[in-house]
């Protein structure tokens, strides 16, 4: 799709062109506050923060118990540092069995370069669609947000961890941004992998996308098929159930749960009682976020409502980590663009990947990083604790404020 751009909406705001002109120095701060606490925190206690990539290892051994035949989900599967259940779809272990067939150093070698690759593309895609065009000083601009959003929380802990998070943005945003008859695809492969994607289709429908909707639909129910077709067992046992018990992996109310049923869970105990709230409550935060994406979709802010909806599946699941909540890096981008001072701040005090494990003298647990694994203090810590519902409602109150159309919007076209 082709659209005119003029020279005065191409021109960068003053803010990009100060992220443009300081882009080396930016890269080299935001490297030292990546690899410092690490280095820190080791020299000290002899124990590394990162996540010894703990995530890419689980699924390298999900690809490889699919390959010799062993069942998937019936017990934890063996890696190097101990036990751990495999918490995707058969699928997601059929995509991981490449993994199984390289060595492990270089799985986890990889990890952060193509990590920091994915979060550049991501950028540049959120610039793209915002309506800048590419130029030189673009380029060096997109580098800049990059570094800074490489030490948000969200995204550093899944570097750490070697996650399928920030993969799973970026193919539903490239998907979704673009115009051709394949969208929607990605889509669909993504929900086959991990759930919640899945509520993009209903995003889809609310804003009158039915092609890309039943692409998505139709491409996730052929690859869950085809996870029977090779896994018959384990996908009678993932979806008979198993997909539903979060405590295979934590319990419902663990400080680790930042998600609304978390929340619930912590201040009402678990049972039938929070389960039912949480299921009303999610009802009607889906109708609410998936509303206001829509309307912001409509009003010409496709980004925005791309980010909200996302948002709004973290913030709805069952149970969401920290590095779940990678959809904060969209809206991070409009924030940089768009938002005043005091907005940018306050995202970044609850968003930052703050040290806590040295700052507390904690010892090695999940997460290690960010205000939300600041200790329980005086009650205080239903506020810290649940830092990105906090940003979420920001987003919420955001999407009130969409009133006008954001005028013209340059959107790629497919394959650009």
């Amino acid at each position: 799709m082709q659209v005119t751009v003029s020279a005065e909406e191409k021109r960068l705001s003053p803010r990009l062109r100060w992220l443009s002109r300081h882009s080396v120095a930016i890269v080299a701060l935001s490297a030292a506050v990546f690899a410092v606490p690490s280095l820190l925190h080791w020299a000290l206690s002899g124990q590394m923060v990162v996540g010894d990539f703990l995530d890419i290892t689980v699924y390298r051994a999900g690809g490889a118990a699919l390959l010799h035949g062993e069942p998937l989900y019936e017990a934890d599967l063996r890696v190097a540092v101990g036990n751990f259940p495999f918490t995707y779809t058969p699928f997601a272990a059929v995509l991981f069995t490449p993994l199984a067939l390289i060595p492990a150093w270089l799985c986890q070698a990889l990890v952060i370069p193509s990590h920091i690759a994915l979060l550049a593309a991501v950028v540049w895609r959120c610039l793209r669609c915002i309506g800048h065009l590419p130029d030189r000083e673009l380029r060096r601009a997109a580098v800049a947000i990059t570094a800074l959003l490489f030490v948000l929380e969200p995204i550093t802990w899944t570097m750490w961890l070697g996650q399928i998070n920030l993969l799973l943005l970026a193919v539903v945003l490239f998907d979704l941004t673009a115009r051709g008859r394949w969208s929607g695809v990605g889509l669909g492969i993504a929900t086959a992998i991990k759930l919640t994607p899945g509520l993009f289709i209903v995003y889809l429908l609310c804003t009158r996308r039915f092609r890309a909707a039943a692409a998505a639909a139709i491409t996730a129910a052929a690859t869950t098929g085809a996870g029977f077709l090779i896994a018959p067992e384990d996908s009678a046992r993932y979806w008979g159930g198993t997909f539903l018990d979060n405590t295979r992996f934590s319990d419902t109310d663990g400080s680790g749960n930042l998600s609304i049923n978390g929340l619930i869970a912590r201040l009402v105990g678990v049972g039938d009682a929070q389960r039912l709230m949480w299921l009303i409550c999610a009802i009607a935060v889906v109708a609410l976020g998936i509303g206001l994406a829509a309307v912001a979709r409509a009003r010409g802010h496709e980004l925005f409502g791309l980010a909200l909806c996302g948002l709004t599946a973290t913030a709805v699941s069952p149970f969401s980590w920290s590095h779940h909540w990678v959809w904060i890096a969209p809206l991070a981008v409009l924030a940089v663009r768009f938002a005043s001072p005091t907005a940018i701040a306050g995202l970044l005090a609850l968003t930052f990947a703050w040290p806590v494990h040295i700052l507390f003298g904690l010892d090695i647990h999940f997460p290690v990083l960010g205000i939300s694994a600041v200790p329980p203090w005086q009650g205080v810590e239903i506020v810290y604790g649940n830092a990105y519902l906090l940003v979420f409602v920001g987003a919420l109150a955001a999407g009130y404020q969409v009133r006008t159309p954001a005028g013209k919007q340059f959107l790629p076209e497919p394959g650009r």
